[in-house]
């Protein structure tokens, strides 16, 4: 069996697959690429087993079969390969890498060790641009939780409808809200929580300049469809929390402040913060804001003051720093809004100024102050 194909498709099809394969596998072979080669095309898998991909690569081909092939080891020799057509000979397990100048050999393992991947998914089918999928994965997916004790807040809560989709995340001490007013063509509503792996991973296809073309909601699995290449994904189990009902809709103090001033003044006021909690306190009154810590355990202590567009009631809150800093992050607009209550309630911060399809809503959870 003989392959014949630029070093170029070769490694970037190498790429897309190698992200899944896992460095500490439950079954060895999962080290490994899953290669077949048919009449004109070989096609790359690789899986987790809870997230599978894989991509097609069109070639010039003798013969048909399978083989696994250690991922690391295969992708390393062709990194190293010179611009040019290179040959792969597959003899049984044995699988040579020849180009103009030499050749490598490595041993590979039987196809037949391979766990078996799913090739299609029956669901509810969706179109999104890619442009809008990447834009909400960034702005929600930092937030998940990482403890697994709740498993369902380890994921991407992800919604459509025929007029909107909503991505939500959760860690419980911070919720990240994107949604978007789009015609989706479903034929009914469809939610799912995602891993971040199988989002992040879409999103990176197509900030590689991949179009997206359907997403397809299916019992337990996700199916993201590129032209070349298949993502399947496992879907947590739910139930998500009711995320509407935790976003308080009524706080009375709105405080207007620039974006770019707040999250530099949090950096600066953050570095003598305490190494475990992050705290930095945010003392309003109206036209100002003061951003402050201390830090009995080095003997430190900084404070920063603000403009802010505010004329309500003085109010004195505490953040955790570098949750307060991730959320400003992600804010591409000049002004936010902090919109408050109680110094023991939940903050929303919310960018100023955006489009009115879009919505972007940040819940932080106040830090006891300490006196």
């Amino acid at each position: 069996m003989k392959v014949i194909i630029g070093r170029n498709e070769l490694f970037e099809g190498l790429q897309h697959v190698f992200n899944v394969v896992p460095q500490k596998p439950t079954l060895p072979v999962l080290t490994n690429f899953l290669i077949r080669v048919s009449d004109g095309s070989m096609s790359i898998s690789g899986t987790d087993m809870d997230i599978a991909i894989t991509t097609v690569i069109d070639c010039t081909t003798e013969g048909e079969g399978a083989v696994t092939v250690n991922a690391k080891r295969l992708i390393n020799i062709i990194r190293e390969l010179p611009e040019e057509d290179i040959t792969l000979t597959i003899d049984g397990e044995r699988i040579g890498v020849s180009f103009s100048r030499g050749e490598s050999v490595i041993m590979g393992m039987s196809s037949s060790d391979y766990p078996a991947l799913k090739e299609t998914v029956e669901g509810i089918t969706t179109t999104l641009s890619g442009a809008d999928f990447v834009e909400m994965v960034d702005k929600t997916g930092f937030s998940v939780a990482v403890d697994r004790t709740r498993l369902s807040l380890t994921g991407v809560f992800w919604q459509i409808a025929s007029d909107k989709t909503t991505m939500v995340s959760t860690d419980g001490h911070r919720l990240s809200l994107s949604s978007r007013k789009l015609p989706l063509d479903v034929s009914q509503e469809a939610e799912a929580i995602v891993p971040p792996k199988a989002l992040n991973q879409a999103a990176r296809m197509i900030a590689a300049g991949i179009e997206l073309r359907k997403v397809v909601f299916g019992d337990g699995i996700i199916l993201f469809d590129f032209p070349k290449t298949i993502i399947f994904s496992k879907l947590i189990e739910g139930p998500y929390p009711n995320f509407m009902q935790v976003i308080p809709a009524n706080n009375s103090k709105h405080v207007f402040v620039s974006t770019e001033l707040l999250s530099a003044a949090v950096r600066r006021v953050s570095v003598l913060s305490n190494t475990i909690t992050h705290q930095i306190k945010l003392s309003i009154t109206p036209g100002s804001m003061e951003l402050s810590t201390t830090n009995a355990d080095i003997g430190g202590e900084a404070r920063e003051n603000l403009q802010v567009r505010y004329d309500g009631e003085p109010i004195t809150v505490g953040y955790n720093a570098s949750f307060l800093q991730e959320i400003l992050r992600k804010i591409e607009t000049e002004e936010s809004v902090l919109d408050l209550e109680l110094p023991n309630a939940a903050g929303i911060i919310k960018p100023v100024g955006l489009d009115e399809s879009l919505e972007y809503i940040y819940l932080i959870m106040p830090l006891r102050i300490n006196e």
